[in-house]
């Protein structure tokens, strides 16, 4: 679903800048119609222009997207269409948005500002807020990097997963962990390994009777052995 939310944006220097508001961690989702004028009569770029738009996030951060190397600026008529990234929606806060024209030759042929209100969003975490169950088990699988046992004679899981999970805690997260790899000797005094078919891992032992552990069952992966 893409959202278009319009403005009315003015050369004129003496006017406020809009206010667009968006959501922390918008995901593309909304993109900015701009309808432009100079001198109360709307302005109609033309043809072969060039349309860069940047700014500065709270955290000091800068991003700048330009129409001649991306498709996250366009031109329809006589408006202007820009998508909020998600690298612009990481920091909440409130701040400036320029547009400019330019020619191929690089001359700036007019500028335009707005500004952009970043609500903030309930959660730091929101990889791990919006995430599915599955999501998160995908997530874990393509990060594994070690098995071990414990002190204890437990089955353990290191995984750099890039969810950050730190003290946060997770209904999906916890069921995750309860299912993540369950083990039981076989009739035959065999150890067997079963795990959560979403993290696609498979587990077998060597020559030396050393653990394999094979990640993408289904794919062209390399084994990992662990």
């Amino acid at each position: 679903m893409t959202i278009y939310q319009d403005v009315e944006l003015s050369m004129t220097g003496h006017l406020v800048p809009p206010v667009v508001h968006v959501k922390q961690y918008d995901h593309k989702a909304r993109k900015v119609r701009c309808q432009l004028y100079t001198n109360s009569l709307e302005y109609t770029p033309p043809n072969n222009i060039i349309l860069v738009y940047s700014g500065t996030r709270p955290d000091g951060k800068f991003f700048s997207y330009s129409s001649e190397t991306s498709d996250l600026i366009t031109r329809n008529g006589g408006s202007v269409i820009f998508t909020v990234t998600d690298f612009m929606t990481k920091a909440s806060g409130r701040y400036p948005v320029d547009i400019v024209l330019m020619d191929e030759d690089g001359n700036v042929l007019g500028a335009f500002c707005l500004t952009l209100y970043v609500e903030r969003a309930a959660v730091k975490n929101w990889r791990v807020a919006a995430s599915l169950y599955k999501t998160i088990a995908q997530e874990i699988g393509r990060g594994v990097f070690e098995c071990f046992t414990t002190i204890k004679g437990y089955f353990g899981i290191r995984s750099d997963d890039g969810l950050n999970l730190g003290d946060s805690e997770s209904s999906n997260v916890e069921r995750v962990k309860e299912v993540l790899v369950n083990t039981i000797i076989t009739d035959d005094g065999y150890l067997a390994f079963t795990t959560d078919d979403n993290l696609d891992l498979m587990f077998s032992t060597d020559d030396e009777g050393r653990i394999v552990v094979e990640y993408g069952e289904h794919t062209d992966e390399d084994p990992r052995d662990l």
